[in-house]
């Protein structure tokens, strides 16, 4: 049974990795990759290319999006690249560095897209400038590509992580611009400072005094309280995961089983309540078929008058 690869492979260039390390030899290369395909130039002549938020993490999907971030501040602090935010999460991608574009052109010399020799003897192919189509481009692709040739102006720089919206701290007005590499910076030290303040879960973790001091106000006891605790940190510890705070987690544990439990006895107190009313009234109905044999024993027993 032959192997076959499950999609295109990523080019690597060992002369981009000397110069600016493997991880951005990579991320260059698929940024070169994608501008080639879908760039315009700007108005100082140099190829850009504006990426939603999700092209631009899906571009490299075997990182996260922080060590996507990374990498491209590291790329903007070397002069390969310019990289701007613009409204809505979109990203935009300049190839700012023509020693760069030589050494992208010279390093993929003799080799097709997909890693294939290519003889140096194959004269090239000429092609027209302007491709033959079937059919003209439609309007919305124009006013795309048109819409993308256009400046725009810095806007403030999306959450990282996961989170929605734009960070209300970082609002950048036309008259406080910020360069590209201090937004990063910026960026990744926010990144850096709240993973600062997330901890996993450890044995021996208890809740803290405030906590504590809440269970009376939602009528649940402290004892119930505790009988949960190690069922909580084992469950925890198994989804190896980091809170900022992890009372807030216990609390919802907590009033989720004590829920369950009032559910639970309300349930079972109906139930015996059903039980004891059958066996009460189980005999209330007089037995008719030992009155009718009485009232036939008396018919038949002539001597007897008192009836």
């Amino acid at each position: 049974m032959s192997f076959r690869f499950p999609e295109k492979p990523v080019l690597f260039y060992p002369s981009l990795a000397r110069t600016a390390g493997s991880d951005e030899a990579i991320l260059l290369a698929l940024y070169q990759e994608y501008i080639q395909l879908h760039g315009l130039p700007d108005p100082s002549g140099h190829l850009a290319a504006v990426l939603s938020r999700e092209e631009w993490v899906s571009l490299a999907n075997f990182w996260d999006e922080d060590q996507l971030a990374i990498v491209t501040n590291s790329l903007v602090s070397q002069s390969y690249i310019q990289a701007s935010f613009g409204h809505g999460g979109a990203i935009k991608i300049t190839l700012i560095s023509e020693q760069t574009a030589a050494e992208y052109k010279g390093a993929s010399q003799g080799y097709t897209q997909d890693g294939t020799h290519v003889p140096e003897h194959i004269e090239p192919v000429v092609v027209q400038e302007l491709p033959v189509v079937e059919q003209p481009p439609e309007r919305s692709e124009i006013s795309r590509r048109v819409h993308q040739a256009q400046p725009r102006k810095l806007g403030p720089a999306p959450t990282f992580g996961g989170s929605i919206g734009w960070s209300k701290s970082r609002q950048i007005t036309p008259s406080c611009e910020t360069t590209s590499e201090n937004d990063f910076a910026t960026r990744l030290n926010e990144i850096e400072q709240k993973n600062q303040k997330l901890h996993t879960m450890f044995l021996g973790w208890r809740p803290s005094q405030t906590l504590l001091d809440m269970l009376p106000r939602h009528s649940i006891p402290a004892d119930f309280a505790d009988n949960l605790l190690d069922e909580f940190v084992l469950y925890w510890l198994d989804k190896d995961r980091k809170e900022s705070n992890w009372d807030q987690k216990f609390l919802a544990w907590v009033k989720r089983e004590w829920v369950n439990k009032q559910t639970r006895d309300a349930r079972k107190k109906r139930a015996d309540q059903g039980t004891n009313k059958g066996v009460n009234h189980e005999n209330a109905r007089p037995d008719n078929r030992e009155k009718r044999q009485r009232v036939t024993a008396a018919i038949m027993d002539i001597k007897d008058t008192d009836w």
